[in-house]
């Protein structure tokens, strides 16, 4: 026991300042770790698909995989045979000021130049041209290795998710190379905008990959996981909703967006707590093909803790045929209309002003074509079970004329606009917002303009 001297407390100063120094720096960029909401909970990640129906070719589908085919936990730490390689995917957070890298890539036409509203560019942290464990694969940007180096970036101030396939810096061997790219796209975390149609991204399917990776933290945390996993089959043919592009014509094969789940009979009571929280979080969201690879393997997060000891034999004891394929393309219904009478008043009350501080309720401010959905549901006295909300919407320091359109959080833009805008004019309307029918208390908008522009929302009752 340390008693309370000089030199003890001088001791203890020095292992705090360590502590602090050792701890990444405000504004830095950071590996692995929190990360902020990824996308609203209607998104076809994060949805529910526990009492969706089974597809009629179910059968059919798991039998192309091969029902005995056991899952594969595609994730895990170092790969100690070739340094240094990893398993699993990297990810990163940043601050809205780094700075961004121009990035090329080779399918130009299907790809994002940067964030919408912003510079062109992607954040890349400048060490990952030169430094291991940046990029899918653990090897620097610069190195001249294959793979397809999948590259994940949340800008976490502005909340945006950039993601490239088969990234490089070169010329190889060059501390100052610069960035390219097969394809890269950039989603915005407040929306479920979804790809242009035949549109790839960072994936086959068009869909982001960050958001369906199996998580240390999620894994080993105290709540159970909310959103589906993307997994590999050895082959796909086509593509439906939610991916947005196709990759290979395989005779019998699940189409890139088919979403396997597992089913709700098989017994996962005997594996660790970690393990069933993985399995459940399959029975309640399901496997989203992504891409062509291995079938059944499962991605997640490069992270040293992982025990693939333990991770191994269980996936692998869960087979192929414990899922069933949901129907293709399914969506979950939604609501048509506004209740007819029942408004309950409110004091006014702010609920989004994207003049603020960037998040969930502020900024940024809408880019021209993006959408944002906002949980409104517990929000300046909204209750649990309301179906919509009267608000008045203000539009302000819009930089070219336009339209605002709103619709619910699990809906698409109606043709119908609440809000006509002119450059540099600040307007309002009062409206009634539907809100998700799945019950999520969420509404969207849509900045129908050729410039960015605020939007401000003050809710003043609600109708269930």
């Amino acid at each position: 026991m340390c008693r309370a001297t000089t030199s003890c407390r001088s001791g203890a100063l020095a292992a705090s300042l360590l502590a602090l120094f050792a701890l990444p720096a405000i504004g830095q960029p950071v590996r692995g770790g929190a990360l902020p909401t990824l996308f609203p909970p209607d998104n076809w990640w994060n949805v529910d698909v526990s009492a969706a129906p089974v597809d009629p070719g179910s059968t059919s589908l798991i039998g192309f995989i091969g029902p005995t085919r056991g899952l594969h936990p595609d994730f895990g730490g170092d790969d100690t045979d070739a340094p240094p390689g990893i398993y699993g995917m990297v990810y990163m957070t940043v601050p809205g000021d780094e700075p961004l890298e121009p990035m090329a890539f080779d399918y130009a036409d299907q790809s994002d130049t940067g964030a919408p509203g912003r510079p062109a560019g992607y954040p890349i942290p400048v060490e990952a041209k030169t430094q291991t464990k940046w990029i899918e694969g653990g090897y620097p940007g610069n190195a001249d290795v294959g793979g397809d180096k999948h590259m994940l970036i949340v800008d976490r101030d502005n909340r945006f998710l950039f993601e490239t396939w088969n990234t490089r810096c070169v010329p190889v061997g060059s501390p100052s190379c610069t960035w390219e790219a097969g394809s890269g796209a950039v989603f915005l975390l407040d929306s479920n905008q979804h790809r242009p149609d035949t549109w790839t991204s960072a994936d086959a399917a068009g869909l982001a990959i960050l958001p369906g990776l199996v998580r240390y933290d999620e894994a080993f945390g105290a709540a159970p996981i909310r959103h589906a996993f993307r997994v590999t089959t050895n082959g796909t043919t086509g593509y439906v909703y939610p991916a947005s592009h196709d990759a290979t014509t395989a005779a019998g094969a699940p189409p890139l967006g088919a979403r396997l789940r597992l089913k709700a009979s098989k017994d996962i009571s005997g594996y660790p707590a970690y393990v069933q929280r993985i399995f459940q979080a399959m029975k309640s969201y399901g496997l989203i093909v992504a891409d062509n690879g291995s079938s059944m393997y499962v991605q997640g997060a490069y992270d040293t803790r992982w025990d693939n000891g333990v991770l191994n034999p269980a996936f692998g004891a869960v087979k192929a045929s414990d899922f069933e394929v949901i129907q293709l393309g399914w969506k979950p219904a939604v609501a048509a209309s506004a209740p007819a009478a029942g408004l309950y008043t409110l004091t006014p009350c702010r609920v989004v002003d994207t003049r603020n501080a960037s998040g969930p309720y502020g900024g940024p401010a809408l880019a021209p074509g993006a959408e944002r959905v906002f949980v409104v549901e517990g929000r300046c006295g909204v209750p649990t079970g309301v179906r919509a909300v009267s608000v008045n919407l203000t539009v302000t320091q819009p930089a070219a004329s336009g339209l605002i359109r709103a619709f619910p959080g699990d809906g698409t833009p109606s043709d119908a606009s609440v809000l006509a805008f002119g450059a540099g004019r600040t307007r309002a309307n009062n409206a009634i917002l539907m809100l998700g029918s799945s019950g999520s208390g969420t509404f969207a908008v849509r900045n129908d303009s050729g410039g960015t522009a605020h939007i401000l929302v003050d809710v003043n009752g609600f109708l269930k």
